[in-house]
């Protein structure tokens, strides 16, 4: 939640610079009288964010550390993390992140290419889920299986249990 808090507080502070810089060419009466009551509205909005900025406790953030070492690991890495923040909507704190590295290294049996066919796999397949594909599915003679039947790790926020 922190990263798509920053995400939305980045963009009301982009969005409020752009604001002024328009307000600032009007001269009109007419137009003039309609901006103040967008800035008073506008300015409602900043109040209630900042009143909620000061509730969001963010957690520190742990080390995250790669699992291999080399470019090509932490590469592939990134990509994963950003196709399922594009693709998914899902974005990784650093404690799942570190478990999920943790459970990637034990499903390639500490193999980094492999690990990396992995990581490609499950873009090119849609998953958003980490599990162990058979080496069949890595070099795509055999079909991926759905994702229910395979998920070995959620990244997904559980459903509560009623």
């Amino acid at each position: 939640m922190k990263q798509q808090w920053q995400y939305l507080s980045d963009s009301i502070s982009e969005f409020s610079a752009l604001f002024s810089e328009f307000g600032s060419g009007i001269t009109d009466v007419r137009t003039t009288k309609a901006l103040r009551k967008l800035v008073e509205k506008w300015n409602q909005i900043i109040s209630r964010h900042n009143e909620f900025d000061r509730i969001v406790e963010p957690i520190a953030s742990l080390d995250v550390r790669m699992p291999f070492d080399g470019d090509d690991f932490r590469e592939a890495w990134i990509l994963y993390k950003e196709y399922l923040e594009e693709d998914h909507k899902t974005f990784i704190g650093s404690r799942r992140e570190s478990v999920m590295l943790t459970r990637l290294k034990k499903l390639s049996g500490s193999n980094k290419q492999r690990a990396i066919e992995m990581l490609e796999f499950f873009i090119a397949s849609g998953y958003k889920n980490i599990f162990k594909p058979s080496d069949r599915q890595l070099t795509g003679e055999e079909p991926a299986r759905s994702e229910a039947e395979q998920s070995d790790i959620n990244i997904t926020k559980p459903k509560e249990r009623l």
